[in-house]
């Protein structure tokens, strides 16, 4: 079983995805006690799979929303993630951080499931809902402070949207927010190791609830 990731900065890995938008870089990585990318959220799930990794092409700082060739939406990033038989996909919280407003985002994901359908017919996708992580370095800045919180919208409500649009576009959701179990996060987005643990616990267990 080939597997690909669509993702943000929190899926990103040094030697893997693409260098101009790295976050676990080798300093980070140790920062995070990430030893390699087996100890990855991703990797972590494609080996409980049973799968293998075909493409991982995510890229940090990148939103869903936007004309540029980075945006989830693009062409670029849902046409190239090679010949795979499921995609995984997390996306949003950029989205979220920059405060744009909902009827965007909305329009945005719905077009980036669209071109994935269309670009990996006979893929199957799944969409990872918002979970927030839970601060451990006092020293990291954190991640929403860097940007206007009075924007913020509640987790919730994107988590919503992402399982109807899903729905809509024949792929399926993974609710990682349904057990209420935050993740640790250096900076309260990006996980540690542990972090990266629970998150891939939190996707399997979202997909088996989905499949049930």
């Amino acid at each position: 079983m080939k597997i690909s990731i669509l993702g943000d900065s929190i899926s990103t890995f040094a030697g893997i995805t693409t260098p101009m938008g790295v976050f676990y870089d080798e300093a980070t990585c140790e920062r995070a006690g990430i030893r390699s990318a087996e100890d990855t959220w991703w990797m972590q799930v494609i080996r409980a799979m049973g799968g293998t990794l075909e493409v991982n092409n995510s890229c940090a700082g990148t939103t869903v929303c936007g004309r540029q060739a980075m945006a989830g939406c693009s062409d670029f990033r849902t046409a190239g993630l090679g010949s795979p038989d499921v995609i995984l996909v997390w996306m949003g919280l950029n989205d979220a951080a920059f405060g744009l407003p909902l009827d965007r985002f909305e329009t945005a994901y719905r077009q980036m499931l669209q071109k994935l359908r269309y670009h990996n017919p006979g893929a199957e996708i799944w969409c990872g809902t918002f979970c927030p992580g839970r601060p451990t370095d006092p020293d990291e800045p954190l991640f929403f402070s860097l940007f206007n919180a009075e924007t913020a919208i509640p987790f919730d409500t994107y988590s919503l949207l992402i399982r109807e649009l899903a729905a809509e576009c024949g792929c399926r959701a993974a609710d990682l927010w349904a057990p209420r179990q935050e993740y640790d996060a250096m900076d309260g987005v990006h996980p540690d190791r542990n972090g990266m643990k629970t998150i891939a616990e939190l996707w399997l267990a979202g997909m088996r609830e989905a499949e049930t």
